[in-house]
């Protein structure tokens, strides 16, 4: 008897969360959950889009973006924040990488992306603000991944971040809509040196790369003086 209202508890419980899911992939309830809800909560979500398959396809202009993070990325270490189903690897040779760590919420997405997974190639379910990077890396790429950061959080990641990048290294990232997260980009060109800032060749993605400003010279405490002119 108590064995069956078990079960049942089992049943109902596991039938409100597929319930839960479903909602929480309906546009508007995504949208706001995702960028504003609990950890747990945006997990959810990401899960239900995934294994929905709306997001299993890859983003337009993904081989430019492939391209420029070879071009800066060279046989280097590669972090991967908000990984999805990490489809930027099948556009980079990973056997000639040092490294390659993915990571994103979602744990649909972290069974998606290891097809992808080696010996040098690996994945991680963790939140992006809370993630502490183990090593620092040449490439740290965003693919379509930075505007789910909340916006209270973004700068405080970033500058953490970019405290991880190797000398020469940088931070890349990807937005669908460049009018539509104008914000964040003029927010980041104010605050980083920005490398290239354009739009994708083939597409209406527009490509930021970036890196903490060069630091400011020591102050020599002492005031300028003027030549004067007769």
């Amino acid at each position: 008897m108590q064995s069956e209202r078990a079960q049942r508890m089992i049943r109902l419980r596991s039938s409100l969360v597929t319930g839960l899911k479903r909602l929480l992939a309906v546009k508007g309830i995504h949208f706001l959950v995702t960028r504003f809800g609990p950890e747990r909560l945006r997990g959810f979500a990401f899960d239900e889009k995934y294994g929905q398959g709306g997001w299993n396809f890859p983003a337009a202009g993904e081989n430019e973006l492939a391209a420029v993070v070879d071009r800066y990325l060279g046989a280097g270490d590669l972090l991967i924040m908000g990984c999805g189903g990490a489809s930027i690897l099948e556009g980079l040779d990973t056997k000639g990488l040092n490294s390659v760590l993915g990571i994103d919420i979602s744990g649909e997405a972290i069974r998606l992306a290891d097809r992808f997974g080696s010996d040098r190639v690996s994945f991680r379910q963790t939140d992006m603000v809370k993630f502490m990077c183990p090593r620092s890396y040449d490439v740290i790429l965003f693919s379509e991944s930075l505007y789910y950061v909340p916006t209270a959080r973004r700068d405080p990641l970033l500058q953490r971040l970019a405290e991880h990048l190797k000398p020469g290294g940088v931070i890349i990232a990807t937005f669908s809509q460049a009018k539509r997260y104008r914000k964040i980009i003029r927010n980041i060109r104010r605050q980083f040196a920005t490398i290239e800032a354009r739009t994708f060749s083939a597409s209406t993605r527009y490509l930021l790369v970036f890196r903490a400003p060069p630091p400011n010279p020591p102050s020599t405490g002492t005031k300028p003086t003027f030549a004067q002119h007769d």
